[in-house]
């Protein structure tokens, strides 16, 4: 790998997505996002989380959907045209993210979050790696791990 790669690389990795639950910004790393898409018809599965609205079939592939305004303990809104799903993908889970709005991407470099502790009384705050302001604009860093602990055991598959 030469210089220019590496330098690419790093600026890869510092790039988020910032996205609107309850009119404020949350950032997620890219490295998780595999598309942003507009809603499609959830079909309702029982007896799980109630912030988990559904599943979605995209391109043969069951993905378990998960809102997250309800996820952060929020009340439920109606779903607009700005209402998307960020699929997302970590430890060999996918996962559809429902968010308010898609913001933008940003980029974040490690020194401009400053990290958090886990409260484990708190909501959101379980949710929350960092908080980062660019631009006077707050960003609550999202921690993909906790976020998307349950999925594990929901991922399912298409016999052809």
């Amino acid at each position: 790998m030469n210089e220019n790669e590496e330098i690419v690389e790093g600026k890869i990795d510092n790039l988020y997505m910032v996205f609107i639950i309850d009119n404020k910004k949350y950032a997620l790393s890219s490295k998780y996002i595999i598309e942003i898409i507009e809603m499609l018809p959830l079909t309702k599965v029982p007896f799980i989380p109630k912030y988990i609205k559904g599943i979605i079939n995209l391109r043969s592939t069951i993905i378990p959907v998960m809102d997250a305004r309800m996820r952060f303990d929020l009340e439920p809104i109606e779903y607009d045209e700005r209402t998307c799903v960020i699929i997302i993908e970590h430890q060999g889970n996918t996962i559809g993210l429902i968010v308010d709005a898609v913001n933008e991407v940003i980029n974040i470099s490690d020194n401009q979050i400053m990290k958090t502790t886990s409260n484990k009384d708190g909501i959101a705050q379980n949710f929350i790696s960092g908080i980062s302001e660019i631009n006077n604009e707050v960003q609550l860093i999202l921690d993909c791990n906790s976020l998307v602990e349950i999925i594990g055991d929901m991922n399912y598959e298409i016999n052809e």
